[in-house]
């Protein structure tokens, strides 16, 4: 019975626990000023602070705008609350959403070119929308365009992070890695709103910005996310650049070595651990011979450095990263980055060595990805060790500070 009473005492307090975790309630986002950096705000803005108490600040979130389908001839949504669908460009209602009903828009039969759907006088962070099946934080907008439908889910900032995290990092690791994820994830969102704005939205939902599926949450993510709200990385008074990759092999690697020119805060940092996620990557002779075109005529061997972690060569960086490799064919030498060779043959970083070993051409090497910025899973390392979300950021973001902007 005892035992029974401490499982059941246990479960309650665990409700109690999540209930209270959710996320402060937002209002609506005013649009930014695409001539200036995405996170000051108009003198309208700041007057409207000194009105406010503090409790009424720290509601407020940034919006963002993410591209969910493209070129579509139809959607079918469904709203979670009642709602407003207005015409984007005269801001005029068109018609009321009832909760729960599904809907579809049609691109023969929408007459205007912009619509919004949110909340009818709903904080945009208690509405969700289901979008052709799958739930989404927030409202909707579609713009009809000459070849289809583009929709857009408009999200607050923190809810959207709350779908980015479990997609970016394991849910079940360390709070204090989860954490950093989350104030790099979103350092990301607020540098780079407005990155598809030729295309009506601020991120697209891939890899490309960062993959966001709509509602996916875990409490681990969830609390990472609440505990570091509104919480960015500054460097010389502006929001940073803060890439991230799943394993740095070693040794990171500095910007100025995989997209050119300097920058302050990304410079190649060692690692608590080496020669991590070991990988080896095999094509035939014939079929590597191929892949570099006719012109090249059959491979006869490479020209490149061995791989020592943490130490530069000729044709070597910093890291052990490779700049700069030779290859030998019967027809012609090229000489190819290191990057490109990664793009070409997909291999998971440039942290590697290759050989001619009977008929393969054999890569192996460590790491996954461009290896600039933060490791999530040295991150997770170092959270393993004690090192709390700042240090961790400190270390991977050389000279960046934490600001809390909301």
């Amino acid at each position: 019975m005892h035992s029974n009473f401490q499982t059941v005492l246990a479960a309650i307090i665990a409700v109690i626990f999540f209930a209270s975790s959710g996320t402060v309630l937002a209002a609506d986002n005013p649009k930014p000023n695409a001539k200036t950096d995405t996170n000051a705000k108009t003198k309208a803005d700041s007057k409207a602070d000194t009105k406010t108490d503090s409790k009424s600040k720290s509601k407020w979130q940034p919006e963002i705008k993410i591209g969910i389908l493209n070129g579509v001839q139809n959607v079918t949504l469904q709203m979670s609350a009642p709602c407003v669908m207005t015409d984007s460009l005269t801001k005029k209602p068109l018609q009321n959403i009832v909760a729960g009903e599904e809907f579809t828009i049609d691109m023969a039969s929408l007459d205007s070119t912009a619509i919004e759907i949110r909340g009818d006088k709903i904080p945009l962070d208690e509405v969700h929308v289901m979008i052709n099946g799958q739930e989404y934080f927030g409202g909707v907008s579609i713009l009809k365009k000459s070849y289809g439908l583009t929709v857009i889910n408009i999200a607050p900032v923190e809810e959207y992070l709350r779908g980015v995290l479990p997609k970016e990092m394991i849910p079940s690791w360390h709070i204090e890695a989860l954490k950093s994820q989350a104030v790099a994830a979103r350092t990301f969102v607020l540098k780079n709103r407005g990155r598809h704005k030729a295309d009506g939205y601020d991120l697209c939902s891939t890899t490309h910005c960062q993959v966001y599926n709509g509602v996916n949450t875990f409490f681990g993510t969830d609390t990472a996310v609440k505990e570091t709200r509104g919480q960015v990385l500054y460097y010389g008074g502006r929001t940073v650049d803060a890439p991230f990759h799943a394993d740095s092999g070693g040794m990171t690697e500095s910007a100025s070595n995989v997209w050119g020119g300097s920058v302050s805060h990304l410079v190649a940092v060692a690692e608590e651990d080496t020669h991590t996620q070991a990988w080896t990557v095999n094509f035939s002779v014939y079929d590597f011979s191929s892949r570099m075109g006719a012109a090249f005529g059959t491979l006869q061997g490479f020209e490149l450095s061995p791989l020592t972690i943490g130490k530069s060569d000729s044709d070597r960086t910093t890291s052990g990263r490779v700049k700069t490799f030779k290859i030998i064919g019967s027809k012609k030498t090229v000489q190819m980055k290191g990057d490109e060779a990664r793009r070409k043959f997909s291999l998971p970083s440039t942290l590697f060595d290759v050989k001619i070993i009977g008929s393969q051409v054999v890569f192996t090497g460590y790491g996954k990805g461009h290896g600039v910025g933060m490791s999530q899973y040295g991150a997770q390392v170092y959270a393993q060790k004690g090192w709390l979300y700042n240090k961790i950021l400190e270390h991977y973001y050389h000279g960046a500070k934490l600001k809390k902007l909301y």
